[in-house]
C-alpha cells in the first residue's frame, strides 16, 4: 500500500450541493498546500459543479448525480457502472470521502473500492472493514456536533496531516462583471451601494414565510435600501414575496445571472440577506455582512463569517426531515431555542451588521 505523502493523483468526493462544496474548500485548501505537485480531482454533483472553477484548489472535475444523495434527480445504474470504469482508468492513488453525519458513507466507499483506488479515507459510524483503508469513527451526533468546516478539516488528520483548524473557505476574487441580459436596466449595477436579497431555496422547508418576506422587503425599501433580488428561476413562492412591491430601488435579477455574475454581485454587495442556501456560504467566503434567515433544521451549516447573524424560523411539521439521525439531533437539549424577530427588527439587525463591519478594517469594503 502506498503512503499518503507519495500520492500524485488524488480524488476528492463530495456529491452534495454547491454550499456543501464551498464549505469543503477549507479542507481542499489544506490539501492543496500539502500536495502542491499532485493532481486533485473532485467528484461532485451537477448542482455543485458550477462553483468548482472558483474554488482555486481543484484541477479537474468528475460529475455524477448519485441516487443516494438528496438531489433533484440522479443518474441511472448504467451511469454508475460507467463512472466506476472511468475512475478506474484514471488510476487514482487515493481518495477522500467527505460527508455530513446524517449521510451514510458506504455507497461512496463502495464506489471507490470497486474503482480499485488503493487508499480510501472517510468518516463512518459503523465499521467499514475493507471499504475504507483509513477510517475515522464518526462521533456525530451521538457525542458532539461540529460545524461542517471543522468536520472536514478534522478528517485530514486520519491521513497524517495536521490541518489548521482555523482555516476557512475562500473563493476566487471577482474583478469584472459581464453585462447582464436586462434590456431595460443599466448594467453598471456595482456603481451604487446595494443589498443583495436571496430567498430562493432548493427545499420548501427552508422557505422563509411569504408574508414576513414581503414585509421585510417593504421595510428595507422604506429604510432607503437598494435591493438586488436574485434567484436562478422565477417561482410562485418568489412571485408571492414580491406581490405589491413596486419600487425603482428593487431590481429583480431572477434568471438573469450566471454563476460568475452572481459571485461578483455577492462580493461587491454592501450586505447580504438570504436563507440557508449556497448564497449564504458565498457571502461568508467573501466576508460580506450577512443576515441569514435560517430554517430550524441542520446546524452543521450555519453561517461562519465573523460578521454574520442567523435568525432561526420554524419548519412546518409536514416538512420535517425523515432522516432519523437529524431527528435525533433535533431532540437534544442543546438544540437552539429562538424567538422570531419582526421585519423591523430584522432591518435593524442588518443595519447593525453593516455598521459593525464598516468599523472593522479586516472586512473587505467595496
Amino acid at each position: 500500500m502506498k503512503d499518503w505523502k507519495d500520492c500524485k493523483n488524488i480524488l476528492l468526493v463530495r456529491l452534495d450541493n454547491m454550499g456543501d462544496v464551498i464549505m469543503n474548500n477549507a479542507a481542499f485548501r489544506q490539501l492543496r498546500q500539502q500536495f502542491r505537485d499532485s493532481k486533485i480531482t473532485l467528484l461532485t454533483s451537477s448542482m455543485a459543479a458550477p462553483i468548482v472553477p472558483f474554488l482555486g484548489t481543484v484541477d479537474d472535475t468528475l460529475i455524477f448525480d448519485s441516487p443516494w444523495m438528496k438531489l433533484e434527480g440522479s443518474d441511472q445504474p448504467g451511469s454508475l457502472l460507467n463512472l466506476i470504469n472511468k475512475i478506474k482508468t484514471q488510476q487514482f492513488d487515493a481518495c477522500i470521502l467527505f460527508n455530513v453525519y446524517s449521510q451514510n458513507i458506504f455507497a461512496a466507499a463502495l464506489l471507490a473500492y470497486l474503482a480499485e483506488i488503493p487508499l480510501r479515507a472517510g468518516y463512518a459510524r459503523e465499521n467499514p472493514y475493507h471499504l475504507l483503508t483509513h477510517w475515522y469513527p464518526d462521533p456525530e451526533p451521538l457525542f458532539e456536533i461540529k460545524h461542517q468546516i471543522q468536520r472536514d478539516l478534522k478528517l485530514l488528520e486520519i491521513i497524517g496531516l495536521q490541518p489548521d483548524l482555523r482555516c476557512l473557505p475562500i473563493l476566487k476574487t471577482m474583478t469584472t462583471l459581464a453585462p447582464l441580459d436586462i434590456s431595460d436596466r443599466p448594467t453598471e449595477i456595482p456603481s451604487f451601494q446595494y443589498t443583495l436579497l436571496h430567498l430562493e431555496v432548493s427545499e420548501a422547508k427552508r422557505q422563509y414565510p411569504v408574508s414576513r418576506a414581503r414585509q421585510l422587503i417593504h421595510n428595507l425599501l422604506a429604510d432607503g435600501e437598494s435591493i438586488l433580488f436574485t434567484g436562478q428561476h422565477k417561482s410562485a413562492y418568489l412571485d408571492a414575496c414580491l406581490t405589491g412591491v413596486k419600487d425603482a430601488n428593487l431590481l429583480d435579477l431572477r434568471g438573469h445571472t450566471d454563476i460568475a455574475q452572481l459571485l461578483y454581485l455577492v462580493q461587491h454587495a454592501k450586505g447580504v440577506i438570504c436563507v440557508n442556501t449556497s448564497i449564504m456560504h458565498i457571502a461568508c467566503a467573501y466576508q460580506r455582512p450577512t443576515l441569514a434567515l435560517y430554517a430550524n433544521t441542520n446546524f452543521q451549516h450555519t453561517p461562519w463569517n465573523e460578521h454574520c447573524q442567523q435568525v432561526l424560523f420554524e419548519v412546518p411539521d409536514t416538512l420535517q426531515s425523515r432522516n432519523q439521525i437529524i431527528a435525533f439531533a433535533a431532540r437534544q437539549p442543546s438544540y437552539p431555542a429562538y424567538t422570531l424577530p419582526s421585519s423591523q427588527e430584522l432591518v435593524a439587525m442588518y443595519k447593525d451588521l453593516i455598521q459593525i463591519a464598516s468599523n472593522d478594517s479586516s472586512v473587505c469594503t467595496q
